[in-house]
C-alpha cells in the first residue's frame, strides 16, 4: 500500500481560505475525501464544530442523467431542501401539524427564495437551460451544475476540488468574488495559482507525507517554501558532513584500545 499521509494534523478556523498545495499523487483529493467522510484512514480523527454545515465539491460528480438542471439541484442532500420538501408534504397532506416550526425555519434558512436564487447562480455559470437533461450536458457543464449545488447551499465549511477547471475567465472572477465573503471558510485544491493568489489566506503544502502551514497567499507561500526547503537542505548538509566524519572513525580499528566509547557508537 502507498502511504500517502503520515500523523499530520492541521486545524481549520472560521473566516480561513486555505489552498491545498501538493505535487499530483501527493494525497490532496484523497485528504479532501477523508474529511468529507468520502474515505476511510487507517487511524487518528476528524472533528467538527457541532451543527457545522459542510459541503464538498469532488473532481467527477454526478448526478441521476434522466433528471433536469433544476431538479438535480433539488436532488441533494441539504437542509434547505429537506425543508422545502417538508414544507411542500405539509401543504399537500392538509395535516397542519409542525407547520409553524417548518415556516419558523423556512425563514431563518432563507428557503422560500431558493429556486430562485439557485437559478442566479446556475446563470452566473452559464448554465441557462434549467429543463435540460443532465445526459445532455457535457462534463463541463455538470461539474457547474455541482459547483451551484454547493454555493447554494451556503455551507459554513466549502471544501472544492479544481472549481475553476471548466469555467472561463468570467466565471472565475464571479466565483471569486463569491468565496472572497468574509464569512466562508474554505478548503480548495486547484491548479490555477492566480486564484489562488486572489482567494487564499492561508497555504497548506503536503510534502513528503507530512504538511506544512503557511499564513498567507501563495505568493507568500512560494517565498516561505523556498526559505524552508534552503533550510532543510543545509540542515541535510551539516548531517551528512557529520555521519561521513563519524563513519570514518567507526571504521577505524585502535590497535591500543580494545573498545571504542559507546555512547559515540549509540549516536552514530
Amino acid at each position: 500500500d502507498l502511504l500517502l499521509l503520515n500523523e499530520i494534523s492541521f486545524g481549520i478556523a472560521e473566516g480561513d481560505k486555505i489552498g491545498l498545495i501538493a505535487s499530483n499523487g501527493s494525497g490532496k483529493t484523497t485528504l479532501l475525501n477523508i474529511i468529507s467522510g468520502k474515505e476511510p484512514y487507517d487511524n487518528g480523527r476528524v472533528v467538527f464544530r457541532n451543527d457545522i454545515r459542510i459541503d464538498y465539491l469532488d473532481q467527477s460528480p454526478q448526478f441521476e442523467p434522466e433528471l433536469t438542471v433544476l431538479e438535480a439541484c433539488f436532488s441533494v442532500d441539504n437542509e434547505t431542501v429537506k425543508l422545502i420538501a417538508q414544507y411542500e408534504e405539509i401543504m399537500t397532506s392538509g395535516n397542519q401539524e409542525g407547520l409553524d416550526e417548518v415556516l419558523s425555519k423556512m425563514d431563518l434558512l432563507n428557503a422560500w427564495d431558493y429556486e430562485q436564487r439557485i437559478k442566479q447562480i446556475l446563470t452566473q455559470l452559464k448554465i441557462v437551460d434549467f429543463k435540460q437533461k443532465i445526459r445532455e450536458l457535457s462534463g463541463g457543464q455538470v461539474k457547474r451544475v455541482a459547483l451551484a449545488n454547493v454555493l447554494i447551499s451556503e455551507p459554513e465549511l466549502i471544501m472544492l476540488d479544481e472549481p475553476t477547471n471548466h469555467l472561463d475567465l468570467e466565471m472565475v472572477e464571479w466565483l471569486e468574488e463569491y468565496l472572497s465573503r468574509n464569512n466562508i471558510s474554505l478548503l480548495m485544491v486547484t491548479h490555477d495559482r492566480y486564484f489562488l493568489d486572489r482567494v487564499c489566506n492561508s497555504i497548506i503544502e503536503i510534502d513528503n507525507k507530512q504538511i506544512y502551514t503557511y499564513k498567507g497567499n501563495y505568493s507568500y507561500y512560494l517565498e516561505k517554501r523556498d526559505e524552508r526547503l534552503s533550510t532543510e537542505g543545509s540542515e541535510v548538509a551539516k548531517a551528512k558532513n557529520l555521519m561521513r566524519k563519524e563513519l570514518e572513525w567507526m571504521r577505524r580499528q585502535p590497535k591500543a584500545r580494545g573498545t571504542k566509547s559507546k555512547s559515540r557508537i549509540d549516536a552514530f
